[in-house]
């Protein structure tokens, strides 16, 4: 399992963490998703065989918000 942690732009209430949060429980091969839309933050632990970073990106982008991997 990996684990990232993404800062993700856009999100401003409590709803916008749990759609970002169902979005990406979705996809196959993530274990778990902690977002908080008051730091813009979300953690995703996943098998890298079954989702990458890029489904990670795409699933957060389709929900209406962008994100990029936090350093």
């Amino acid at each position: 399992m990996k684990t990232e942690t993404y800062t993700v732009s856009g999100m401003h209430c409590g709803s916008c963490s749990m759609l970002v949060t169902m979005s990406l429980e979705d996809l196959p091969g993530v274990e778990s998703v902690t977002c908080d839309h008051v730091s813009g933050r979300t953690t995703v632990v996943r098998d890298p065989e079954l989702t990458t970073d890029d489904d990670i990106r795409r699933a957060i982008e389709s929900s209406g918000f962008s994100a990029t991997i936090a350093e």
